[in-house]
């Protein structure tokens, strides 16, 4: 099964392609990307961004992980992204293991401050918990890390109806070397 399209308020959450190459790079060399993205403070270049494309589908086809470019309706521009990845031992996405999935997201800086990335969250969200006849995943829970240096990202988690559960201490080592405290958000298919 090929990795779904989702629209809905006004944007296109679609899987990433080879041609969002420069894009990419020019998000993950945006300072507040970098500093709060999970993945390193090194940027690739175009060239291997490539690698990372095919990593995203391939992610996809082991079910542990939904990685989508967030783009306007028409899919004309790109404003930012947002994945859903597997927790547990197996596959959640094949229902092989736990229900659960982690999601992610960031927004370029041009995009900010419109509520984008709430929409970007509602909208993968109600995908997620839609059941499979649907063509959802039927997962039950979904979890969000960010640091607490990072209030953007608690607004929108809170703002997309992901209850704030607790502080998880110096649980994750961010860009800058340090290791942060981070607040987990949770939502229920039932929320």
């Amino acid at each position: 099964m090929d990795q779904p399209e989702i629209s809905e308020s006004g944007l296109s959450l679609r899987p990433w392609r080879r041609s969002d190459a420069d894009v990419l790079v020019r998000g993950w060399a945006d300072p507040e990307i970098r500093r709060w993205g999970r993945y390193g403070a090194v940027v690739p270049s175009s060239e291997n961004v490539g690698q990372w494309v095919d990593w995203n589908h391939d992610r996809w086809h082991f079910a542990l992980r939904a990685g989508f470019a967030i783009t306007t309706a028409d899919g004309d521009e790109l404003i930012g992204a947002i994945m859903l990845r597997a927790v547990g031992p197996a596959a959640v996405f094949e229902g092989q293991g736990e229900d659960i999935g982690e999601a992610g997201y960031w927004i370029l800086p041009r995009w900010r401050g419109h509520g984008l990335a709430t929409l970007a969250l509602g909208a993968l969200s109600r995908w997620a918990f839609s059941p499979k006849q649907a063509g959802g995943l039927n997962l039950r829970r979904i979890e969000l890390r960010h640091s607490v240096l990072n209030p953007g990202s608690c607004r929108v988690a809170t703002k997309a109806g992901y209850a704030h559960e607790g502080t998880l201490r110096q649980s994750f080592r961010y860009a800058d070397g340090a290791w942060h405290d981070e607040h987990l958000h949770a939502r229920l298919c039932g929320d």
